[in-house]
């Protein structure tokens, strides 16, 4: 999800805050594998240190604002002094918000993403932060004025912290436009090593990775990190040694061959360097010392300091960190739920799974990834999708369409799963017999054995869980210039394309006649506006859309205005200001609204626009005219022409 949608997205929700807090780090004292309870901003100012969350790294030198997701583990080590402030909040959509918003939401949640930005204010957002701060304070600690309206004067404090929220917001996302934060050179060094420190890594590989010679990758991590990569990774071996020693009944054996040990003396030696004591004796000291999941773990005196300050003593060179060495780890990339559905898959369907080697770059098709194999029997071959090619069936028997399911059942093709979004289509019903809504359950989706998932999600981590099911077409629903692209493409995927075309046919014969009949009812230069309103907000929607936009535009040939801007016709969908309404809007309108034609009449703005007062519009309700799919098209169509077409004939 870009930044322009984030922000229509932070437009749309409503928000509330949770909890400000502040924390001071260093000195022994750190935030450990804390999960965040909600959506949360972490500023950290005053310091230096290392950022953790899963497995992002950012390098904090005096201030920098992160991002983090419900549900993540943060982890904020330093051995200097910090302070880190943190809000937790909530956002959530109302129910009358768009359904492009709501599927914004269920497929690329911004809110739940982790993120960075360098501010280039920091002082004016610190300022902020104490503003937020205090306020809270005085919430959480009572400290009320002694009068009769103690709770409004609470409800007034929760009010103005929202409000410096909403303002830091604001700050962050204009931050976020202008200074976007790419990782450095550091630290998608340490990213690196902290996904594959496991296996054999070495500088040339290492380099490689970055595009830099191995010297200047070195001499520049020393710079930043006190310490060479290769004493990072034995560092980083070293630590997950102990978490296991710690909280696992795990065998010495065990734990040196997971932390990239095989040879348990020279793992024994290592560790006793870093610690002070053998792995045996540590585990006998510090064994369930304390809870996994608090904010801070217990200060243990053997620690060493964070990665950041941490130096090697003595010069060894790590073994296996020799020049050459190399692993495949693209396995160790998937999460923890991913290699369960794995599991579940081969279990249920007898499949087996071949992780394919990786070459550690984020351009590698689809095919040089992890997926489920068909059987034996079953035929393969290869298909374009917005993410690289995909081996699929060449007759997929078991269809799963969390997209485009009106698509899928136009070519005769009956799913077993798709989305209660696209099930709610009223031009579907009693088409819908053996198809399951799975949402976005992975665990239902793969109980239900499909051979193929057909996704409109365009993140390669999301695609990459389907694919640990079956093969996964992924496709965004703008990706076809016309309906009847569309209808080909999954016409051949699906092994039908004499289906497609012949829908094609009856469809360009049928509408190439209300084609005919609507360019002769309309006037010379007349124009059609496509809109829905909600809440006081309005929309425009062009021929990529729904709402009648794809019909107008595409299949019918009208105009818009030619007062509206083409970029606003080129999105999905555009909000603009009520006040250019009456600028926007054709002498013929087609709005999605919940209200009567009365109820516009009457109303001060709407009711001055030409098409209302003359009854030049077309009413409908979102479940009605969201849906764009080759089926609702056709039931959407004859009522849309002969609207044209009657209205005309009484102007």
């Amino acid at each position: 999800m870009n930044i322009s949608e984030q922000i229509q997205l932070w437009n749309q929700v409503v928000i509330r805050v949770l909890d400000i807090r502040v924390k001071r780090v260093g000195g022994g004292d750190e935030i450990c594998d804390y999960v965040t309870p909600a959506s949360m901003f972490m500023f950290v100012a005053n310091g230096r240190g290392e950022l953790w969350t899963n497995d992002e790294v950012w390098l904090s030198e005096r201030f920098h604002l992160i991002h983090i997701g419900k549900g993540q583990r943060i982890t904020v080590q330093s051995t200097d002094f910090l302070d880190t402030y943190m809000i937790l909040y909530n956002a959530s959509l109302p129910a009358s918000a768009l359904r492009e918003f709501h599927m914004m939401m269920q497929t690329d949640n911004p809110f739940m993403k982790s993120w960075a930005v360098s501010p280039s204010e920091p002082l004016v957002m610190l300022e902020m932060l104490e503003t937020m701060l205090t306020d809270w304070q005085q919430i959480d600690n009572g400290q009320l004025d002694k009068e009769k309206n103690m709770k409004d004067v609470h409800e007034l404090r929760r009010l103005k912290a929202k409000g410096e929220f909403i303002r830091f917001v604001h700050a962050t996302l204009q931050e976020r436009m202008e200074h976007a934060h790419a990782p450095s050179l550091t630290e998608q060094v340490v990213r690196y090593i902290a996904k594959n420190y496991r296996g054999m890594i070495s500088m040339e590989q290492l380099a490689q990775q970055m595009n830099y010679t191995p010297q200047y990758v070195s001499r520049k991590f020393k710079e930043q990190m006190g310490c060479s990569p290769l004493d990072y990774t034995i560092r980083l071996r070293i630590d997950l040694a102990r978490k296991l020693l710690c909280d696992t009944e795990a065998t010495l054996q065990e734990i040196a061959a997971y932390v990239g040990y095989p040879d348990t003396v020279y793992f024994n030696r290592m560790f006793k360097k870093q610690t002070g004591i053998t792995p045996g004796e540590y585990r006998k000291q510090y064994q369930y010392i304390g809870s996994k999941d608090t904010m801070n773990r217990p200060n243990l005196s053997i620690v060493a300091p964070h990665p950041a300050m941490y130096h090697l003593n003595g010069n060894d060179i790590h073994y296996q960190l020799m020049l050459g060495g190399g692993n495949d780890m693209e396995i160790r990339k998937k999460n923890l739920l991913a290699m369960a559905l794995l599991c579940l898959t081969m279990v249920a369907s007898g499949c087996g799974t071949t992780p394919e080697g990786a070459n550690g770059k984020s351009g590698a098709t689809k095919s040089n990834q992890v997926k489920s194999e068909a059987p034996a029997n079953i035929q393969m071959r290869t298909i374009k999708t917005a993410l690289g090619d995909v081996e699929v069936p060449i007759q997929p028997q078991r269809i799963a369409a969390p997209a485009y399911l009106g698509t899928v059942l136009a070519l005769d093709v009956q799913p077993v799963a798709s989305d209660f979004l696209l099930m709610e289509s009223p031009y579907l019903e009693g088409m819908l017999d053996g198809v399951t809504d799975v949402g976005d359950s992975l665990e239902a989706l793969v109980e239900l054995k499909p051979d193929l998932i057909i996704t409109n999600i365009n993140k390669e981590e999301a695609v990459d869980k389907y694919s640990l099911i079956a093969p996964t077409v992924a496709m965004p629903y703008n990706s076809f210039e016309t309906i009847q692209e569309e209808m080909r493409y999954f016409g051949d995927l699906l092994d039908k394309k004499d289906v497609a075309e012949q829908w094609i046919t009856d469809f360009e014969s049928r509408t190439g006649k209300l084609r005919d009949e609507v360019q002769a009812a309309l006037g010379e230069g007349e124009t059609v506006s496509i809109m829905q309103e909600y809440d006081g907000k309005v929309f425009l929607f062009g021929s990529k859309s729904g709402r009648g936009g794809r019909i107008m535009y595409e299949i019918l040939g009208a105009n818009p205005p030619s007062t509206v801007p083409e970029h606003m016709l080129a999105e999905s969908f555009y909000e603009f200001s009520l006040e250019m309404l009456p600028e926007y809007t054709g002498d013929y309108l087609v709005l999605t609204t919940k209200s009567t034609l009365e109820e516009l009449q009457a109303d001060p703005i709407w009711g001055n626009l030409p098409a209302i007062r003359d009854g030049k519009v077309y009413l409908w309700t979102e479940s009605e005219s969201w849906f764009r799919d080759p089926i609702a098209v056709e039931g959407q169509i004859d009522n849309l022409a002969k609207w044209i077409i009657q209205t005309a004939k009484t102007k």
